[in-house]
């Protein structure tokens, strides 16, 4: 439509150009031809506008009943990591949309509270870590639905976290420990100090390795 509209344009430029050649008193008859050729040109702007109008709104409503679907419908699996991570990133991030790059490829991007969406190449290494332990979460959780429940060893993936979202993840794994056994190396005590302070001492258990 924008190529179809421009060549009009160019179109409407040259016959200009022959109205100003021809106005004189011998000319009015080419002149004339050429103002209803400047007149078909404008009609047919006029026409490429209204069109374009309209495949733009069509556009737009697509694509937002597109994502209220996307919303509704997506896998059980990216539904519960969407949760999972918001808890671990403490609302930062409040979920998770399957999308499509410019090149028409699956992709997953994080969403943040103000609806922005990142990319996961776009998020830190701390970030990084509570997406993909929200994805196995989901993943396992899934899995234990319907088979037997897999343990989960974890081998100091707190390393990129603060306190805070430390604490976070370790609530949702003394979550998930409920229904299976999950083992987390570490070598940093305040993980061991934060693990204490904050799980039950009946769901904890802390083996100290020489």
């Amino acid at each position: 439509m924008d190529r179809d509209t421009q060549r009009a344009s160019q179109s409407i430029g040259s016959v200009g150009a022959g109205l100003r050649h021809w106005e004189d008193p011998d000319g009015g008859a080419d002149a004339a031809d050429a103002s209803d050729d400047a007149q078909a040109h404008l009609a047919r702007i006029r026409a490429l506008a209204a069109e374009y109008a309209r495949l733009r709104l069509a556009a737009r409503l697509l694509s937002a009943e597109v994502e209220r679907y996307r919303e509704q419908h997506q896998g059980p699996v990216l539904s519960r990591a969407s949760t999972l991570l918001a808890r671990l990133t403490l609302n930062r991030y409040t979920g998770l949309r399957a999308d499509f790059d410019d090149s028409d490829r699956p992709v997953l991007r994080c969403v943040r509270a103000d609806g922005t969406k990142v990319p996961v190449d776009g998020l830190s290494d701390g970030t990084r870590d509570q997406l993909y332990l929200a994805l196995r979460l989901a993943t396992l959780e899934r899995q234990a639905a319907s088979g037997e429940p897999l343990p989960l060893i974890l081998d100091d993936i707190l390393i990129h976290f603060d306190d805070e979202r430390a604490g976070a993840a370790l609530a949702v794994l003394a979550e998930h420990a409920r229904g299976t056994q999950v083992v987390l190396f570490t070598h940093h005590a305040r993980i061991v100090d934060l693990a204490e302070r904050l799980i039950p001492a009946q769901a904890l258990r802390v083996s100290r390795l020489e």
